[in-house]
């Protein structure tokens, strides 16, 4: 019988680890099942704004990128603003960022009409969060020309009394799907976590189109992503996490539609419509979900 050194059997061994090491380490993942034969699109809304900075306006650059990127051209928007805070919608520059915002075909929708901004609207008596609301809709009114149609709530808390509110005030809830929860915190603007963030909230957004709790609106999946147009790193990176969030929606399962972002403006107004009115996307108990 032949007998192998035990050198050449060691190093035959080290040979055959090293190879399936390397297979194990070259292998490809298997393919996603489709979420949904049809196409997915993306509605984009914006927090919080405008800026109201004289130098690098974080609005106007966001409004630019959505003009001019490598992914869609001339990209709408819905802008939830704050119409009437002291660095922002109440300042000459914020005023004519939010006239430009919605010359260039995007929507303005209610935030806040606060000077200070955010307050809890489920912390407010009902009397003043009437007020506030009817402040809103005349600002935007005397902007645009147009009545609001939509709100987006402060901390994103709401409960059934202040969506009674919304609903007496020809205002419609519109939450998201998405976000890369760049919220400004404690003076940070960083996001090193985007694209974890986008990828968490595309397969919890599979799950929910699989269950049949977001349905088509002309034979596309509408998603709705969001972000804060008064963060640096956001106004900077804008492009780079629109990349992002076409490569996740991929990598989870979605047909990305050859245009992947909702436009014009009618057709933000119609996908709204039909995302902030299912019951089971604008409960009726307190949220505070902080984005």
């Amino acid at each position: 019988m032949l007998r192998l050194p035990t050198t050449l059997l060691s190093a035959l061994a080290l040979m055959g680890l090293v190879t399936l090491a390397a297979c194990q380490t070259t292998a490809v993942p298997p393919p996603v099942a489709p979420v949904s034969p049809l196409p997915v699109r993306f509605l984009l809304s914006f927090d919080d704004g405008p800026s109201g900075s004289l130098d690098n306006n974080t609005t106007a650059h966001i409004l630019d990128t959505l003009a001019h990127n490598r992914w869609q051209n001339g990209i709408k928007a819905i802008f939830f603003v704050q119409t009437r805070h002291y660095a922002g919608g109440g300042t000459p520059i914020g005023q004519q960022l939010m006239r430009r915002i919605y010359r260039e075909g995007h929507l303005l929708a209610l935030h806040t009409a606060t000077r200070q901004g955010h307050i809890n609207h489920t912390r407010m008596p009902l009397a003043q969060l009437d007020r506030t609301l009817e402040n809103g809709i005349e600002d935007i009114r005397h902007i645009s020309g147009d009545v609001p149609a939509f709100v987006r709530p402060p901390f994103w808390a709401y409960n059934a009394a202040t969506l009674a509110r919304y609903q007496a005030h020809g205002l419609t809830m519109l939450l998201d799907d998405i976000t890369i929860r760049d919220g400004k915190v404690k003076g940070y603007t960083s996001n090193p976590h985007a694209r974890a963030h986008i990828r968490a909230d595309l397969e919890r957004a599979a799950r929910r189109v699989q269950a049949g709790e977001i349905m088509a609106v002309s034979g596309y999946i509408p998603l709705v992503m969001t972000m804060h147009d008064t963060n640096p790193t956001t106004a900077h990176d804008l492009e780079s996490y629109l990349g992002m969030l076409l490569e996740e929606a991929r990598r989870a399962g979605f047909v990305v539609d050859r245009a992947p972002f909702i436009s014009p403006r009618a057709e933000l107004v119609r996908v709204a419509n039909v995302r902030g009115q299912r019951p089971a996307y604008a409960g009726t108990t307190d949220s505070h979900n902080y984005r």
